[in-house]
């Protein structure tokens, strides 16, 4: 089994650049598939496996904005309601009930 291995190597790798076209594909859909493997592991080791880099990531907090004047389709959080600099300015001026460092 392993004496017939280097050949068949040789005879797989010569049938693989005989196709150009091939090749690229082959060589294309390897890297895309790697690529993404490594993205999503990076992604996860970073959120989920390693967490957040806050002394106390329990703590943090989301803001949004809700106009009691819209109507109620448009008071989703997360949908055209993200704050502005001056708006967190606002909120942090006029809060009483979280700590500040």
């Amino acid at each position: 089994m392993f004496e017939s291995f280097p050949q068949d190597i040789r005879i797989g790798l010569r049938v693989l650049f005989k196709e150009k076209s091939f090749c690229f594909l082959a060589v294309l859909v390897l890297a895309l598939g790697i690529g993404g493997a490594t993205t999503q592991f990076t992604v996860v080791n970073a959120t989920v496996l390693r967490g957040f880099s806050f002394p106390h990531p329990e703590q943090l907090m989301s803001v949004g904005l809700i106009d009691p004047q819209a109507s109620a389709p448009n008071n989703n959080f997360g949908i055209g309601n993200i704050p502005t600099a001056q708006d967190y300015e606002d909120l942090r001026a006029a809060q009483q009930s979280f700590l500040q460092k």
